[in-house]
């Protein structure tokens, strides 16, 4: 009863989990905000969708989206509503759009004559004239990284504003920049030390320290060679100490279960490091 239990999480996980895929970074963000290439680090641990990927590591930001190796792991502002804040008739229209589904939409580069303004209705005497509407409020690019728990989903795109100068949007583009080179720079160093990384378009980011990663590693290759299901794999898992590691992790591991020798061959190079450590603080002898 239990095993039918299980079995039905985890076909629940797999018809209810599938997440929405990152948008390809556009042109107009990469023009807007450029690139900014990490060093590449040797420490650290990452699996992409349960795939294990193998130092180096380079973590780079490349418009509003942020790669290890090539591989786009997170994109903290939608560059959609932030082109639209943008645009106050000052600046070219963008060559690519995000819609809503993540799909790009062509935008005409040719910009178009605008339309004559439609004359205003006339109005009866003795009737107060309609008031024209108010401009919106601009939002704070602040906002965006008020809280860097908060899946990056969650994070609210600017809205258009009508009188917003090209200082203003140059100077939230500036900061923009900052907040995200600061986010790329901060993955950076926790590779730099060791942490280790989950990333998944149906999960939330996980991630822990080398201890963490460590106790792990010590326990994920011979678990994953010899798993016969995903909740086979939890349970070695959990029998060796791992206890961070749900099922729907679990899942996308026992996809790339053929990549149990990367993990082996990872493996073997930390044994390998922390025997020369050992012997370094081993005391020499005293004849």
């Amino acid at each position: 009863m239990r095993r039918r239990g299980l079995a039905f999480l985890t076909a629940l996980w797999f018809c209810c989990g599938a997440g929405a895929q990152f948008p390809e970074v556009s042109e107009e963000a990469l023009a807007e905000l450029g690139s900014t290439y990490g060093i590449p680090q040797m420490n650290g641990f990452v699996f992409i969708e349960g795939r294990f990927i193998p130092p180096p590591y380079t973590v780079t930001r490349k418009g509003n989206g942020i790669f290890i190796n090539r591989m786009q792991v997170e994109q903290p502002v939608p560059w959609s509503g932030f082109a639209a804040a943008g645009t106050n008739g000052a600046e070219p229209p963008a060559k690519k759009a995000v819609d809503a589904d993540g799909d790009f939409e062509a935008v005409e580069a040719a910009a178009k004559p605008a339309p004559a303004a439609p004359a205003a209705p006339a109005v009866p005497a003795g009737e107060p004239a309609a008031e024209p509407d108010k401009p919106k409020t601009a939002q704070s690019i602040d906002d965006l990284f008020a809280d860097e728990a908060k899946p990056a989903a969650q994070a609210p795109a600017l809205q258009p504003a009508a009188g917003r100068t090209p200082e203003d949007v140059k100077a939230e583009k500036d900061a923009l920049r900052a907040n995200l080179d600061r986010i790329r720079k901060g993955y950076e160093q926790s590779l730099h030390r060791g942490d280790i990384f989950f990333f998944g378009q149906r999960h939330n980011r996980v991630n822990g320290n080398y201890g963490t990663a460590r106790t792990l590693m010590g326990v994920l290759p011979k678990a994953l060679r010899h798993a016969e299901s995903p909740n086979d794999l939890l349970q070695r898992l959990t029998q060796g100490g791992v206890y961070f590691i749900d099922l729907g992790i679990c899942t996308e591991l026992y996809k790339n279960k053929t990549t149990f020798p990367l993990l082996e061959e990872r493996l073997l190079k930390i044994e390998e490091a922390e025997a020369v450590e050992a012997m370094k603080r081993k005391p020499a002898n005293v004849w």
